[in-house]
């Protein structure tokens, strides 16, 4: 049972839980400092939105969250995080806190949600938090427990993303043979895709499927999100900055079925890699297609440092180019054993080639 007894009628359950307030105020940095142990500037930035004319609201606040579990220090994060929790009415938020703390959500993973996570509380009770965990439980396998979803990384996504089409979106996914640890995952790192209408959401599976993805595979889920959140104009728009260096659009579809995140990332972002691969080191669309993933690296981070190794190496008829795609996307201590270390001897100055802050590569083209 909730610890707050709600009136239907009450104008309270029709505001908002939370209040815009104008201008920063001495009070609300006093309070911050003296009450919630902020240092004084920490104080004076996270106060901007506040203006504290009393103390009644604060402290029923703080003595709330005191009241399940959260210390002096987790309420100091929520608040950095959150200001205006602060000025939260007690007989909403409350019932929230007891929800969870009845569901599976309590003690230390309750704070620790909420700690990461202030903002979960914002959201409605009856529309958002108690339907979206009521759904959860009924999904999650016998052995999974609700507390682990929702503290693991973006696990609140779920209750911020709910939608009452995730149901039967769900049930579609099952009719296609998704293996339920796929639909786990799409529902705790990709909610938004779920939320989709039901008709238009089987149009995406039948369009993801004759594509070639496989809805047995890991690599399905993100190719569904990815044609959920484009629309045909974006897709259409990316695919074009592929054919400007030469691809076939069957050749896209292709490399988007074995690296889908790739339709991710703006434009601009798929023009530079593309650009720098094909036109700056000779790369072939095959090679791309071979070594996706080096379209994601960071360029000043790795791509140009282990290029700049990987041609002198070459240059020197100590390497196979053939070898160079594998070469970017192995981690960074195997790199430096394999390609680094293992030819400083013949060539000494080859760390100091690795490290240096020139990020000019040598003139000649080098393809894989």
């Amino acid at each position: 049972m909730f610890r707050f007894l709600l009136n239907p009628n009450s104008t309270l359950l029709r505001i908002s839980s939370f209040r815009e307030l104008s201008s920063p105020s001495a009070s609300a940095v006093d309070y911050l400092t003296n009450t919630l142990g902020f240092a004084r500037k920490t104080a004076i930035a996270v106060a901007g939105d506040l203006n504290i004319k009393t103390t009644t609201r604060p402290d029923s606040v703080v003595q709330l969250f005191k009241n399940y579990g959260f210390t002096p220090n987790h309420i100091a994060t929520i608040v950095s995080k959150h200001p205006s929790i602060l000025l939260a009415d007690p007989i909403i938020l409350g019932p929230k806190l007891q929800f969870f703390s009845d569901n599976g959500v309590s003690g230390s993973s309750l704070v620790d949600m909420v700690s990461t996570d202030p903002v979960i509380l914002r959201r409605s009770l009856q529309n958002k938090i108690i339907p979206s965990i009521s759904f959860f439980k009924e999904f999650l396998p016998a052995d999974h427990n609700i507390d682990s979803i929702l503290t693991a990384k973006r696990g609140t996504w779920l209750v911020h993303k709910f939608s009452r089409q995730m149901m039967p979106n769900v049930e579609t996914l099952r009719s296609h043979g998704v293996p339920e640890s796929s639909i786990l995952r799409i529902l705790t790192l990709r909610p938004q895709a779920l939320s989709f209408n039901a008709d238009e959401f089987k149009g995406v599976l039948t369009r993801a499927k004759e594509m070639g993805f496989d809805e047995k595979s890991t690599t399905f889920i993100h190719g569904v999100y990815s044609l959920c959140a484009m629309k045909k104009g974006k897709w259409e728009s990316k695919v074009s900055v592929f054919r400007s260096f030469g691809w076939g659009e069957e050749e896209v579809i292709a490399l988007f079925v074995k690296q889908p995140t790739i339709m991710h990332h703006s434009e601009a972002r798929i023009k530079k890699p593309l650009d720098f691969f094909m036109n700056e080191l000779g790369w072939k669309r095959e090679d791309v297609s071979k070594y996706p993933t080096v379209l994601f690296l960071s360029f000043e981070k790795r791509v140009v440092p282990r290029c700049r190794v990987l041609q002198l190496l070459i240059e020197k008829d100590l390497l196979s180019r053939k070898r160079m795609g594998r070469a970017l996307i192995i981690s960074e201590d195997q790199f430096i054993k394999v390609f680094v270390s293992s030819y400083e001897k013949k060539i000494p100055e080859l760390l100091e080639v690795y490290q240096s802050n020139n990020v000019g590569l040598p003139q000649s083209a080098v393809s894989v």
